[in-house]
């Protein structure tokens, strides 16, 4: 087909004119789709706040929204990165922000014993770097937890934290937008519809293959609910996720971006806090050092300062500062404040580990079908552009079927027939290296991918984050220690037997579903889909779901913890912890929820301990 510059049939111009508007608008309309700029702040160096928050990501957006709202407090929020980019904002772009200056771009070490399929033996570690943080970079699903998560907390010694309080915090966060669902009474009273979050069901141009996947989950055992949270995270169904509208919801979207009028609220981007102030004396804490540019600052806590980092940084920043273990302080040249032997301790991960299964199904679109798709994006936020690269539906199960607690859970990614990303979707977000990769590019080509992610909900490993030098700049260590404990190879095991069932029913048999055999030498003496050729799978092939936490685990003893139930740190006056890293143990699902409610919590027990709530 040839284009030409000009029309060869006679026009009044009009027609040109409306063409002209319409590519005007369209062209326009991107611009409207970034997030939202955070203004840079006057600021002076040794600039006095009541409080300083360290983090603008998931609990520092909800920290700042709660404590600004106090007009007498001052209050300095900081973010090592710069404002969300347009395609933050894009659902169907999670995962295409990662590896960029978006992303802090962290790997894990090689130890030597997993990750054998993956390059290096090391898998990405995405983390966002960015206002709003990981809830600008994540898949958007919102999953509360099972009940039995938090009364485990409480167990530990957090009284703080019973079941009651949590679901009160989830309610008070939540804008749920649902209008069909919510006439189901058991829903209209389980979610908040006033709260600052925005949360809903995303529009799937996918439901004819998710129906498949879900009537599959359903014939082998693990029951459609007609929505997850409300039945505890227990059964499959269509997600909720922070979207409407077909635009993503972030934490700071909802609780930063409609506050940055507020007079007593500045917010420092691009700037890297380097070290926390403390007095050696007294051990209290007085403020921090900040890195912004070719420039250092030191800001002054009046009150107290407020690590909202992330299971990654937080640690980092407290032994940089010297509180940590102490012999591994001394190892960096850096003087101990504070003996706390389990900062960067206890991390827990989600796990997941590919089951590919293959069948007849739907074929890439064309180019033309896409730039179509983007225009009506654009248009109405409509299309696959509006809905989650992967499929909108979850499963969670155990390895009983009368179980009140889930062991499991499987994400799924749909993909179309030869799919031309896909290739670099398994080598740059899993680091897989070519001999497996082209195992399953292969087979994509005459069939439709339905990638499940098994997840390992509870695991018994622990792995932790150490430093690698006393120089901010440099990456810590991440340890992960999957499967260090043999209990979770053996449940992973389980599980995956159970999974792999979904082949077999009548659902995946319409479409002549089978199951994928990935060869790789370590593995290849096994009985296909036998418990040992599974086991050796996960040990060369597991990655990661995003979800970290617990490397500043709370709880009533500085010997097995960092910071108290009201997230206090141990042994040093006028310092929390306030984000994901406090979670003694992890949640059943998706972690961003969690840490949002972290946050939530957090602020009420600040609020209180000043007499403010």
């Amino acid at each position: 087909m040839e284009c030409f510059p000009t029309c060869a049939t006679p026009t009044t111009g009009a027609g040109p004119l409306l063409f002209t508007s319409a590519l005007q608008f369209f062209a326009a309309s991107q611009c409207i789709l970034a997030e939202g700029s955070v203004p840079t702040p006057d600021i002076q160096n040794f600039e006095k706040f009541d409080f300083i928050i360290v983090g603008a990501g998931t609990a520092g957006s909800v920290l700042a929204n709660r404590l600004s709202a106090i007009p007498e407090w001052n209050i300095l929020l900081i973010e090592a990165g710069d404002d969300a980019p347009m395609e933050a904002n894009i659902p169907a772009f999670n995962t295409a922000l990662q590896q960029t200056k978006y992303d802090w771009g962290y790997l894990t070490s090689n130890n030597g014993i997993t990750n054998g399929a993956n390059i290096n033996g090391s898998i990405n570690w995405p983390r966002g770097k960015m206002i709003g943080g990981s809830s600008n970079i994540n898949a958007m699903i919102y999953v509360q937890g099972n009940d039995q998560d938090y009364q485990n907390w409480v167990d530990l010694g957090n009284p703080e934290w019973s079941v009651k309080e949590v679901r009160r915090c989830f309610k008070k966060a939540e804008s749920y937008q649902n209008m069909d669902m919510l006439k189901n009474p058991k829903i209209k009273n389980h979610y908040g519809v006033n709260g600052p979050l925005v949360i809903n069901t995303f529009n799937s141009t996918q439901r004819k293959e998710t129906s498949r996947i879900l009537s599959a989950w359903n014939d082998i055992g693990i029951k459609n609910v007609p929505d997850l949270n409300v039945a505890n995270m227990l059964g499959s169904g269509i997600l909720t996720g922070t979207a409407a509208n077909g635009e993503r919801e972030s934490h700071s979207k909802a609780y930063l971006l409609p506050i940055l009028h507020r007079k007593n609220l500045k917010v420092m981007k691009n700037s890297l806090v380097t070290k926390l102030l403390i007095n050696n004396t007294t051990n209290t804490v007085y403020g921090v050092e900040v890195e912004n540019e070719s420039n250092t600052y030191t800001f002054i806590a009046e009150n107290e300062v407020i690590l909202s980092a992330g299971a990654i940084n937080s640690p980092q920043l407290l032994m940089l500062s010297g509180i940590g273990p102490k012999e591994h302080l001394y190892s960096k040249d850096i003087p101990v404040i504070v003996d706390s032997p389990m900062v960067g301790q206890n991390l827990q991960d989600h796990l997941i580990i590919p089951i590919t299964i293959y069948g007849d199904g739907a074929k890439q679109s064309n180019i033309i079908d896409q730039q179509f798709d983007a225009i009506r994006y654009l248009y109405n936020r409509t299309g696959y552009l509006a809905q989650l690269s992967a499929a909108d539906v979850l499963a969670f199960f155990s390895d009983s079927p009368n179980a009140k607690y889930p062991k499991f859970q499987s994400h799924i990614i749909l993909t179309e027939q030869n799919k031309p990303t896909l290739n670099s979707f398994l080598k740059n977000n899993y680091r897989y290296k070519n001999e497996i990769v082209n195992q399953i590019t292969e087979l994509n080509k005459n069939h439709t991918l339905y990638l499940y992610l098994f997840n390992l909900l509870h695991p018994y490993s622990r792995g932790n984050i150490s430093l690698s030098s006393n120089n901010p700049h440099d990456y810590p260590i991440i340890n992960p220690n999957y499967f260090s404990d043999h209990r979770d190879l053996e449940a992973a095991a389980t599980g995956i037997k159970k999974l792999t069932k979904v082949v077999n029913t009548a659902a995946f048999k319409e479409i002549n579903g089978f199951l994928g055999r990935i060869e790789w030498p370590p593995c290849d003496s096994y009985e296909f889909d036998s418990r040992d050729y599974w086991k050796c799978i996960c040990i060369e092939m597991v990655v990661t779901i995003y979800h970290p936490v617990g490397t500043c685990q709370m709880g009533p003893d500085p010997k097995t913890s960092v910071v108290d139930s009201r997230l206090r740190v141990h042994g040093v006056q006028k310092l929390r912890v306030i984000d994901a890293s406090v979670m003694p143990t992890t949640i059943s699902g998706n972690t961003n929820a969690a840490a949002g409610v972290v946050a939530e919590r957090g602020a009420e027990l600040l609020l209180e301990d000043y007499n403010e709530l």
